[in-house]
């Protein structure tokens, strides 16, 4: 028996083949294009679902079809594509890299305020979320004809099932969802001028949307009929799919930006403006906070300074210790914990005596600094992290997991498996079917865990110094900058 998570993501989509005892039987997957053009940053939605077939029809290859018994997704957020009556798409899904609609987000802030839609949704104004892009479209004359504008998610779940339904990961990336009154929010309809039949019901993650329609089973290679699971966002299935489902967990998704996702009892609100929504654990809320430009950081060097691959670079920073040379990763502006667009990168403590390994490790300390930074912002706020569960291109660094473990006094653990959105997903449909009773248990089944990283009592007091340093040196590049020129 087997189920298939699907994640949809930016570039590509996966399938993955779960089996009732907790391995993964088979994989597929399929890439496809962004359409940039300056702010805009547009996708096929048909592509969305082209590649969820061929990834599952890639898949069965390995086991074949009859074995499969639910579906579920994990989805890009805050991408939406508008849709005529017929169901017809009317242009291209805008995505959440599309930044085009800044006048009305404006607009939004300037009727309702920040602290407004921020309270409401856990999410403040920004122009790459739903409800200012919704807003431009629907002043263009291309968009007169629409009648629904869909996420990512709900555009998939109608090809599964002909039901467009959301879910309140998804909903509230919107920006027009009420996270703790769980309904769409007058107020937030009302200012945007958007219409609640535009909108789709909002239903529980995990619950079912439906069953598997003949058009779709026929093109995946499935048989028609078997129950589809409403999923979640990509982040959320990430940390469904990495065991973070306990209070006090936090997922570290380390890739070009890093992304924290803090789980707690409660919604987060804070001056910082993490971003709070609905665990799919009932009870837990999640609070996302992004380090825009961590593993960039690293990428950046090594592509401009460095030939050494990453293998390489990794042993020779492991050789460096006590290296008085501090990094601001802050390359591309300061988003988190403090908002500040002027900011840039900076290195300091430089001497004839550095080379160039030096400065990748500090670089790698820089960004530890930074998700430091982010877990007492976190506890400060109500959130104690007890656990980091690291994923994505840094957690093959062993030097980068025992140095964040060192820098946060933190337990940061390895997973021995990627994929882990499809992976979460898969964990949806298996739990909707009832093979575990809920994700925690489904969490012991499926995720493993390859190393856990305890902080080493000899380097805590060195890092804290340090810390104390970069902070106070910090402070001085923010006021810098604040008076700087972009």
């Amino acid at each position: 028996m087997f189920v298939i998570g699907i994640d949809i993501g930016t570039t590509c989509t996966k399938a993955l083949v779960l089996a009732k005892d907790g391995r993964i039987a088979a994989s597929g997957s399929r890439g496809y294009e962004l359409i940039r053009n300056g702010r805009h940053v547009e996708q096929r939605a048909e592509d969305w679902t082209e590649a969820a077939a061929a990834a599952v029809r890639e898949a069965l290859k390995e086991i074949g079809g009859s074995g499969v018994e639910a579906i579920s997704l994990s989805t890009q957020g805050a991408s939406t594509v508008a849709v005529d009556k017929n169901g017809q798409t009317i242009g291209n899904a805008l995505t959440w890299m599309d930044s085009r609609s800044v006048e009305e987000a404006a607009e939004l802030e300037k009727k309702l305020s920040n602290d407004y839609i921020y309270a409401a949704t856990g999410w403040k104004v920004n122009p790459s979320l739903d409800a200012a892009k919704i807003m431009h479209m629907k002043k263009q004359t291309r968009y007169q004809k629409a009648s629904a504008f869909l996420s990512t998610l709900e555009f998939m779940n109608r090809f599964l099932t002909g039901s467009a339904v959301i879910d309140p990961t998804n909903a509230a990336m919107r920006q027009l969802y009420h996270i703790e009154d769980e309904c769409w929010d007058d107020g937030l309809l009302e200012a945007s001028g958007i219409r609640e039949q535009e909108l789709t019901p909002v239903l529980p993650s995990g619950s079912e949307v439906g069953k598997l329609c003949e058009k779709a089973a026929d093109l995946m290679g499935l048989r028609t009929g078997i129950p589809v699971f409403n999923g979640v966002h990509d982040q959320y299935c990430a940390a469904i799919g990495a065991g973070a489902v306990h209070e006090g967990d936090m997922l570290l998704s380390a890739g070009t930006a890093w992304v924290l996702l803090g789980i707690g009892a409660k919604p987060m609100k804070t001056k910082s403006y993490i971003a709070a929504g609905k665990h799919p654990v009932a009870g837990l809320y999640g609070s996302l906070a992004s380090l825009v430009c961590s593993g960039a950081s690293l990428q950046w060097y090594r592509n401009n300074f460095l030939r050494e691959d990453f293998e390489e670079m990794d042993r020779e920073a492991e050789k460096r210790k006590d290296v008085d040379l501090c990094f601001y990763p802050y390359l591309a502006g300061a988003a988190y914990p403090v908002w500040n667009p002027k900011a840039k990168g900076a290195f300091t403590g430089i001497t004839l005596a550095h080379d160039r390994f030096d400065f990748a490790r500090a670089i790698m300390e820089g960004v530890a600094f930074g998700v430091r930074r982010g877990l007492e912002d976190f506890s400060d706020n109500g959130c104690k992290v007890r656990r980091l569960i690291i994923v994505g291109g840094a957690a093959r660094s062993r030097v980068w997991c025992q140095m964040i473990s060192d820098i946060t006094d933190t337990p940061v653990i390895r997973l021995n498996r990627t994929d882990i959105c499809a992976v979460g997903a898969g964990m949806i449909a298996a739990c909707g079917l009832g093979w575990y009773d809920g994700y925690e248990d489904a969490a012991k089944a499926v995720t493993h865990v390859e190393r856990v990283y305890e902080p080493k009592e000899e380097n805590l007091q060195y890092y804290e110094e340090k810390y104390a340093k970069f902070q106070s040196m910090w402070d001085c590049i923010q006021k810098y900058y604040e008076g700087a020129a972009l």
